[in-house]
């Protein structure tokens, strides 16, 4: 017959309690999981931190994944029955039933299981018939409140439900992100921890919250050497390359973007390979080197175009006009009319994919190419397009930005 023996300190005083494995018990009905571990979190039951080891036969089993319901009926004002426990255990993610006991009793009886399960109804189904009730745990009390709280959710769809509401409420995601965590955790899936945690730090990061971002970062390694995925590594990478661009650290940045692109390549990820060389082309930007930021740029625009994706195109598109703007400044009158063709085309795109920001940005750089050439009407026309669009989906930087930069072609045109 297995049996588990679960070793506890109830008030100062380590006790153990001999109990039935619960395949011996047919009778027990297992649709219980959830209702009663929820049902446990809404009462007061005394917590103590007491669960010291469970043992099954003489493999010994990690307490932290477990409780134990103790109950004490009493038979006197004086005298107290032996305690009755019900073991629970997390296994796989799921909450599951261990064993009842204490054993003994069954024994006494010949064995009769009936006398325990009887105990144990009395015990969830008449409180009133029990002195005291007492949950013990090696897991705060505050853990065990936020899995019995997760019960029953979908890990997926809490990543999938906080990322559409990152941008409204980032407290309202990273509460879905850390629910999720908390669910992969209990179900041992790697790849699941990986991405809520991956959530995370692109919430933190989005929020400019860089000490957050650092520290998700580098938890999430962890991962990837047991997954050994080079699409997981290369988000990594790419993130801190985000993170050390936000911090003007632009040369390092381009490391990390180049290591992206490496892991990109490897698990032929086109959109990935495409993104790491406009990172890498935006870096080189920063630091004033356009020949090389014009390389990279173009290889993004070449790589899109050979696969039709039509917005990473244009977004390429719109970045090599921003160089050539710069050689603009410099006095290349010849990189007008390139600029303006890629700026067309890129619009195009935007309007074909009813993608409204990047309607803003492409018509934002066409103004600041006429107004580089002295066209200030026609800047001025795309610098209203810019602001309208952006107030219109709530863009509200862009569209201040841009209604300064139509004021100031209204002034130039005043003045001439």
């Amino acid at each position: 017959m297995v049996s588990w023996k679960v070793n506890f300190a109830l008030g100062g005083v380590d006790e153990q309690i001999d109990l039935f494995d619960t395949e011996t018990l047919v009778d027990w009905d297992p649709e219980f999981k959830g209702e009663l571990i929820a049902g446990f979190f809404k009462t007061d039951y005394t917590w103590i931190q007491g669960l010291k080891g469970v043992t099954r036969d003489s493999l010994t089993v990690q307490p932290i994944n477990c409780f134990v319901v103790v109950g004490r009926k009493w038979r006197d004002a004086r005298t107290k029955s032996i305690p009755l426990g019900v073991l629970f255990e997390f296994t796989e993610g799921d909450l599951r039933l261990r064993g009842v006991g204490p054993k003994s009793l069954s024994d006494k009886a010949g064995g009769d299981s009936n006398i325990l399960l009887n105990l144990v109804s009395d015990l969830f189904d008449k409180p009133d018939l029990w002195k005291s009730k007492i949950i013990i745990s090696a897991k705060p009390k505050s853990e065990w409140k936020i899995i019995s709280d997760i019960i029953g959710e979908e890990p997926w769809l809490l990543i999938e439900q906080g990322r559409k509401v990152m941008k409204t409420d980032p407290r309202k995601a990273m509460e879905n992100f850390t629910k999720a965590y908390k669910i992969f955790d209990i179900l041992a899936d790697i790849n699941g921890k990986f991405h809520a945690v991956f959530a995370q730090a692109e919430l933190s990061l989005d929020s400019m919250n860089f000490d957050l971002t650092k520290n998700r970062l580098e938890a999430l390694w962890e991962f990837t050497s047991q997954l050994g995925d080079p699409m997981l590594e290369e988000n990594i990478l790419s993130s801190e390359g985000i993170l050390l661009y936000e911090n003007s650290l632009f040369e390092q940045a381009i490391t990390k973007f180049e290591q992206a692109l490496e892991r990109a390549k490897r698990a032929n990820i086109h959109r990935a390979v495409v993104n790491a060389y406009c990172n890498i082309g935006e870096c080189y930007f920063r630091v004033g080197k356009f020949d090389e930021a014009m390389k990279n740029f173009d290889k993004s625009r070449s790589l899109a175009e050979s696969r039709q994706d039509r917005n990473s195109l244009a977004i390429s598109q719109v970045n090599m006009a921003k160089v050539l703007g710069q050689y603009i400044r410099q006095g290349d009158s010849s990189s007008v009319a390139q600029a303006a063709y890629y700026l067309e085309e890129a619009i195009q795109h935007f309007e074909g994919l009813e993608d409204m920001k990047g309607l803003v940005i492409a018509n934002g750089m066409f103004g600041e190419i006429e107004a580089l050439q002295g066209g200030f009407e026609k800047a001025l026309m795309h610098f209203e397009f810019a602001a309208e669009k952006a107030q219109a989906i709530n863009e509200h930087q862009f569209h201040e930005f841009y209604r300064q930069k139509a004021q100031e072609m209204k002034d130039r045109l005043y003045e001439l």
